[in-house]
């Protein structure tokens, strides 16, 4: 872990050798792709050429070998861009039937389609990067959404999200939600605990996702899995690493998580846990 900068929002490579996140230093705003071996050791910068956008929230198809990621523009539009897995030819999708605050891209299994949140209308929107058209999949007046998963044989999404009952939208009040092929929503969890950016195991059978419930301070948060029917719940880190953004290794067995470095701190750093038989 580098002291001296924030890392987060990490995710495996397909073949689980490497990680891809987000690095930003201190002080400043705008965040950069960064790749480290699995295994450990020096973190290197994916995009050697520079971009215009800082680049956040990454996605790794592992179809057809590209990387998805949010691109924040210097006069504040969030967009979905994509990059080559050498860090070449960085590239803006230009998708019609979408705002100018799109966040999380998630990649269905074909490799064409990309599930992303819409913050601006607050749904769950199917983008097709061929296309460059843009399907929405959720109803606001249902359920406000965050941040989407798509599951690994792309007949579900996983989202954060809350009820709509003509309350503010506050994304720390989220809980885990399903999306079926057919637009039908419903909360993982019949009760709503406290839940956020979900993310599927390879074999689709299991979420993981960060939560703060059951913690002394709402602040922070610890890593939790759960079968994909609700039950089987297990909390996967303590809350003192303040566990964020839990993405599952593609041998199912380690999860991928930014954590704090110490006790107090803000600054964050990339970790991995094994997860229990």
């Amino acid at each position: 872990m580098d002291a001296s900068v924030i890392d987060y929002g990490p995710c495996f490579s397909p073949d689980g050798l490497s990680v891809l996140f987000s690095r930003r230093a201190e002080g400043s705003t705008a965040s950069h792709l960064f790749t480290v071996p699995s295994k450990g050791g020096q973190a290197t910068n994916l995009v050697k050429s520079g971009t215009a956008v800082s680049a956040t929230r990454a996605s790794w198809s592992p179809r057809n070998n590209l990387i998805a990621f949010t691109g924040i523009s210097p006069d504040d539009k969030y967009t979905t861009w994509l990059v080559n897995p050498d860090g070449t030819s960085p590239r803006q999708l230009n998708v019609a039937g979408v705002s100018d605050r799109v966040y999380y891209p998630s990649w269905y299994p074909d490799g064409v389609g990309l599930a992303v949140l819409d913050a601006g209308e607050r749904v769950i929107k199917k983008v097709n990067r061929e296309t460059l058209t843009a399907v929405t999949l959720t109803d606001p007046k249902e359920v406000f959404t965050g941040m989407p998963s798509v599951s690994p044989d792309g007949k579900w999404i996983a989202f954060a999200g809350q009820k709509n009952v003509g309350q503010r939208y506050d994304e720390t009040k989220n809980s885990i939600w399903l999306l079926s092929e057919d637009r039908h929503v419903r909360p993982l969890e019949p009760s709503q605990p406290q839940g956020r950016t979900p993310s599927w195991s390879p074999d689709g059978n299991w979420l993981a996702f960060e939560s703060n419930r059951g913690s002394d301070d709402p602040l922070l948060y610890a890593a939790f899995i759960i079968a994909r029917d609700g039950t089987g719940l297990r909390q996967i880190t303590s809350y003192d690493l303040n566990a964020n953004h839990p993405v599952w290794a593609p041998d199912g067995r380690r999860l991928v998580f930014s954590a704090r470095h110490t006790k107090g701190s803000n600054r964050t750093g990339i970790a991995i846990v094994d997860l229990p038989r």
